[in-house]
């Protein structure tokens, strides 16, 4: 198949997902200036409370096909954390949605919320030492497109992944591919695929 053909048929897929407004494919011309932005966004520190690294990103924009969309309201980032927080390679923080996971982590006392929806896991962290001393990091992870269809078979694929750009490649992505959009409620995410 084709590969004007194969980006149609993801792209009219990702147009079908409730919550993307408009959807295309990603020039991989803008590959370099994309991680740039995000490292230097890297530098500053989140919250006064340590580094936050936008894995997600780096890892959509290393898959052999990525899209962009505009996503609004009603966009489902469904139940996997979209912020982790990691002591080198081991979690030992996350965001949860699900509120009886969160009714049940509450009860627990080797666990603390940082707010409503973040817990650390205390026996796994010394907090907040361990960041202030750079020993973990925020990460903002590549998630499942669980919500994206591919209906034709002669596609083959490993998996979809879609990640959320910090604030300036939201931007960038905006004016880039979305003619400066600048209303609220509307965000980008990047869509890999990884064949």
């Amino acid at each position: 198949m084709d590969r004007d053909k194969i980006d149609r048929i993801i792209t009219i897929a990702l147009k079908n997902v409730k919550g993307i407004v408009k959807a295309g494919l990603f020039s991989s011309d803008d590959r370099r200036k994309m991680l740039d932005i995000e490292q230097e966004a890297e530098k500053n520190a989140f919250m006064g409370l340590g580094t936050v690294i936008n894995s997600g990103v780096r890892y959509v924009l290393n898959c052999e096909l990525i899209y962009v969309a505009l996503t609004n309201m009603d966009f489902s980032w469904g139940s996997h954390p979209s912020l982790v927080m990691k002591k080198g390679e081991e979690l030992v923080g996350e965001e949860i949605q699900d509120k009886q996971r969160i009714a049940e982590l509450s009860k627990r006392k080797d666990v603390w919320f940082m707010h409503q929806n973040f817990v650390i896991y205390k026996d796994k962290v010394s907090f907040p030492q361990d960041l202030m001393k750079k020993t973990c990091h925020f990460e903002i992870p590549a998630l499942p497109a669980d919500w994206c269809r591919l209906e034709d078979e002669d596609i083959e694929y490993n998996y979809i992944i879609y990640a959320n750009p910090g604030r300036s490649n939201d931007a960038f992505l905006k004016k880039q591919y979305f003619d400066g959009i600048q209303e609220q409620g509307l965000g980008t995410i990047l869509i890999g695929i990884a064949l």
